[in-house]
């Protein structure tokens, strides 16, 4: 790992823990050192109980993509994020307790969620003119896509003039396999 990212690692570690503390000591003046620790304890109860049951939701998503054929992508990034909002909810203080509270809110999960998405699969080729043209990131950069132009434009390297269409395929792998049945348990020894 590199000096600088440790330093601002470091100084993460160390910072978060001086404002928790700074917090804390503000509110306890502001409503009392009793009334800042029941404040405390309820967030971490009330988060809890939360996170439980929109953890239980993202479950279900979970397993309602799988069941139809889809990867769970979506569903499991909302989990990993009501993960972290929990921990931070579990961790005294006022800061994390906040953003974890944001964390849990679904129109902020979801939106976090597509940015992370567009962030990480980003279209790397554009349709240049009519059907059929496909191209890769040229001058223009990646576009994206419509829904009516994808139905309507065949796949990256596939033949316009035999009507495949990309709706409902996927991408094509090709591979080899061997049945494990079929080989012998030592490679060096030949087969019976």
């Amino acid at each position: 790992m590199n000096s600088p990212i440790r330093a601002i690692l470091l100084l993460i570690f160390i910072a978060i823990p001086l404002i928790e503390i700074a917090l804390l000591i503000k509110i306890g003046q502001a409503i009392g050192f009793w009334a800042t620790i029941l404040l405390v304890i309820g967030t971490a109860v009330f988060g809890t109980l939360v996170l439980h049951a929109q953890g239980m939701q993202t479950l279900n998503r979970v397993l309602a993509s799988v069941n139809d054929g889809k990867p769970p992508v979506t569903p499991v990034l909302e989990g990993f994020l009501l993960l972290i909002a929990g921990m931070l909810l579990l961790t005294p203080g006022i800061l994390t307790d906040s953003v974890g509270f944001i964390l849990l809110v679904p129109p902020i999960r979801q939106l976090l969620v597509r940015h992370a998405l567009s962030r990480l699969f980003v279209v790397t080729t554009r349709r240049e003119g009519g059907h059929g043209n496909w191209g890769g990131s040229g001058p223009g950069g990646a576009q994206g896509w419509t829904d009516a132009e994808f139905e309507d434009a065949p796949p990256p390297g596939a033949d316009s003039s035999s009507g495949r269409t990309a709706r409902g395929e996927g991408p094509i792998i090709e591979g080899d396999y061997e049945r494990l049945d079929e080989r012998s348990v030592d490679p060096r020894r030949s087969k019976r």
